[in-house]
């Protein structure tokens, strides 16, 4: 190891991730920092699988690869201590050891906290069978303060932090079999960080799912314990922030997010019955410890009903309500293209679920959602005012590259009309969208290549996403140098367009 202190000290917390490190270490050794002013710094939880020697053996080959051996704790907190104890660098980067990095991200990371004179700087992370929040992304920001709840939408632990900032006031992991401990840890330095940036015009950061029998996130959540580190994480933001406006948005993501987001969609279905029961005791004694209903004026409708819902403990009721939204699907329409090789407009039209699926109605100047049967008697009619809400429907447009998974949003408007036979109202939204080539990654030219375009339809907080097309087949487009754009239906191969066309002629005239 050399003596020259380095920029970036880059932290692997790392248990028997077999072949899968690979990626990891090779994307690594190959950053464009050079290793003078890059540090890697493995930490070894206990690993069973041959990678300790494989570790040990990479140290011995670049003096820039430090390597610590520790039992295993179960848990990354403790390796992720460790490897902050060992650090040299000015900044501290945590990496997972079943992740990879593009080639330059650790060197535009430092790059950025340097210019920006940031404490923390948060690089794009494309998720690859993981989600991650396009809000987040969708513009670059420069050492903006802590004031906004759009940073907590990825509290994962894959950011840039200097570690003075960290030393001087003891921000560490928890350490132990501990849920959401990338969200203390975040979160309280945010709290502290005079500064905070986001790169989001080139990917960074690739957050990988593999094997999920060694991902302490994917294992079996238990309810009590699950809660209690959610409490913890309220008790933080509330010892950091005096009562008022922002506290109570803040404490509002925990709700949004950890909690009404547990007791909806498909995955809530699938559980098993006695789970689930527990998991929605375990939300309302918490709701009704932590929040009173003015919370619900900063949740989307649908999460307003669920919130009623959990109040009243009606396990039953939030089982429908689950399978009533994850059987919603957009339907999309695409009335008109044009583009002049710079530039694409799309002009689309979009509605949620079918006819009677979705419907309001109205009542003298009020909108009313009008619940599938199961739920209509456990609703007051305070819980179907949807008049609001209904004015905030919208399309988000999002392009999603074929080569890397990377998502960029783009700017769309929307006009909404309602319109229905009878008394019955379905949101209908008409969408133009512009495209620009020069700008259409987060500020910067959209990268050379093939593009899908995808479509979220959000009426009244329920919504669905996915991509644009026609017959099946999917709108790409293909980006070129310089800042230039064309769009295309992709052609399907003939068996599968063949088995489209079979599977829409009714079976009598088979």
């Amino acid at each position: 190891m050399s003596d020259a202190t380095p920029s970036v000290s880059v932290i692997v917390p790392v248990f028997n991730p077999g072949a899968h490190i690979d990626d990891c270490i090779s994307s690594l050794l190959g950053q464009s920092m050079p290793p003078g002013e890059l540090e890697l710094i493995f930490v070894d939880d206990g690993s069973t699988d041959g990678t300790p020697a494989r570790l040990d053996a990479l140290a011995a080959e670049h003096p820039h690869v430090r390597v610590e051996h520790i039992p295993n704790s179960g848990w990354p907190g403790r390796p992720r201590n460790l490897g902050m104890d060992l650090a040299r660098g000015e900044y501290v980067y945590f990496v997972d050891n079943d992740d990879w990095l593009e080639r330059d991200a650790v060197e535009r990371l430092h790059e950025r906290a340097r210019l920006d004179g940031a404490d923390i700087v948060i690089g794009k992370v494309v998720g690859h069978g993981k989600y991650v929040p396009r809000e987040l992304f969708r513009e670059n920001l420069h050492a903006v303060p802590f004031d906004s709840v759009k940073l907590l939408g990825l509290l994962t632990p894959h950011k840039l932090f200097r570690r003075d900032l960290l030393v001087e006031h003891g921000i560490r992991f928890p350490e132990g079999r501990r849920r959401l401990e990338d969200h203390m840890f975040v979160v309280h330095a945010y709290f502290h960080a005079a500064g905070i940036s986001v790169l989001a015009d080139r990917a960074c950061y690739h957050w990988m799912l593999r094997d999920r029998t060694q991902n302490a996130s994917y294992r079996e959540l238990e309810p009590e314990g699950y809660f209690g580190n959610v409490r913890e994480v309220l008790d933080l933001v509330c010892a950091h922030t005096p009562p008022g406006p922002f506290r109570d948005t803040l404490l509002a993501h925990w709700y949004r997010g950890k909690m009404l987001g547990r007791v909806g969609g498909a995955s809530f279905g699938r559980r098993d019955e006695a789970l689930s029961r527990r998991l929605v005791e375990t939300i309302r004694a918490l709701a009704l410890e932590r929040y009173d209903e003015r919370v619900d004026n900063r949740l989307a409708f649908n999460l307003r009903v669920r919130s009623a819902l959990v109040r009243d403990g009606d396990y039953d009721s939030l089982r429908h309500l689950a399978a009533f939204e994850s059987a919603l699907r957009a339907r999309l329409k695409v009335r008109a293209t044009g583009g002049d090789g710079e530039q694409i407009t799309l002009r689309l039209t979009a509605t949620l679920g079918t006819p009677g699926e979705l419907d309001f109605v109205h009542e003298g100047d009020r909108m009313f959602w009008r619940p599938p049967e199961p739920l209509r008697e456990a609703l007051a009619d305070v819980d179907l005012d949807v008049t609001q809400a209904l004015r905030d429907s919208h399309v988000q447009v999002f392009l999603r590259s074929l080569r890397d998974g990377s998502d960029y949003l783009v700017p769309c408007d929307t006009e909404l009309s309602l319109a229905g036979p009878g008394a019955a109202v379905r949101p209908r939204l008409e969408a133009r969208v512009d495209i620009q080539a020069a700008d259409g990654a987060a500020g910067a030219p959209l990268a050379e290549g093939d593009w899908e375009v995808h479509v979220l339809v959000n009426v009244a907080g329920f919504s669905d996403a996915r991509p644009l097309r026609r017959n099946g087949a999917p709108l790409v487009l293909r980006a070129s140098s310089p800042a230039r754009v064309v769009a295309r239906w992709a052609v399907l191969p003939r068996p599968l367009i063949a088995r489209r066309l079979v599977s829409r002629v009714p079976l009598v005239a088979r």
